[in-house]
């Protein structure tokens, strides 16, 4: 039974995605495997958060993960936030958070725990600036009451680190490994754009309309 893990393995064809986006803060895109599914609605509290690490100023424009959902189509908002690190996780406060509803699914033909997934493309509306050098952790949630599944994979690159946990709302956060006893890591994507303020880049979008 699906609480907040999902534990298979399987070997799926590659399914490369990329950015719209110039500049790239997070990629890690779906391959076309995984390890795992874990829970991300917000129905119970449920929360998931992955590390950055901006080198320039970064305005983060869109979020790509890959959900399970079901019903389809039983989700049109997320919950999407930031927080800085403190000591290697999240600190459980945010410095910048809010809902979002601009999202578009593109179906990956992959069904598994009675959810079927797909790849969700999340604009954000008025994002804020992360900070060059500034540690900090992308966290997000679908909102919903019924199961979401999120993909991840448990053989993550040493650069990055594992995901966190948390049953509420990004109060409190917890490890993978203590959670689940694997480090796992989110195929997601956050991309953006670097050295622009928001009203310039809002200039530049405008002018392709």
């Amino acid at each position: 039974m699906f609480t907040y893990l999902l534990l298979a393995t399987v070997v799926l064809s590659p399914n490369p995605m990329l950015p719209a986006y110039d500049d790239v803060l997070v990629t890690q895109p779906y391959p076309g495997w995984y390890s795992a599914g874990v829970g991300c609605e917000s129905g119970p509290g449920y929360m998931l958060a992955e590390d950055c690490y901006p080198t320039v100023d970064f305005i983060p424009y869109q979020v790509d993960l890959w959900l399970g959902f079901n019903p389809p189509g039983s989700v049109d908002e997320y919950n999407f936030g930031f927080q800085l690190d403190q000591s290697g996780s999240p600190e459980g406060l945010f410095f910048w958070n809010g809902t979002q509803d601009d999202v578009v699914y593109e179906d990956i033909g992959l069904s598994v725990w009675g959810l079927d997934f797909y790849h969700v493309i999340v604009t954000i509306t008025d994002p804020p600036v992360l900070a060059a050098g500034q540690p900090c952790w992308f966290c997000f949630q679908a909102v919903s009451s019924t199961t979401v599944g999120c993909l991840v994979r448990n053989n993550i690159p040493s650069w990055n680190s594992q995901c966190y946990f948390s049953i509420n709302n990004g109060e409190s956060w917890q490890s993978s490994q203590s959670t689940w006893g694997a480090p796992f890591g989110v195929f997601m994507i956050i991309s953006g754009t670097t050295g622009l303020d928001r009203s310039t880049w809002g200039s530049i979008k405008g002018s392709f309309i």
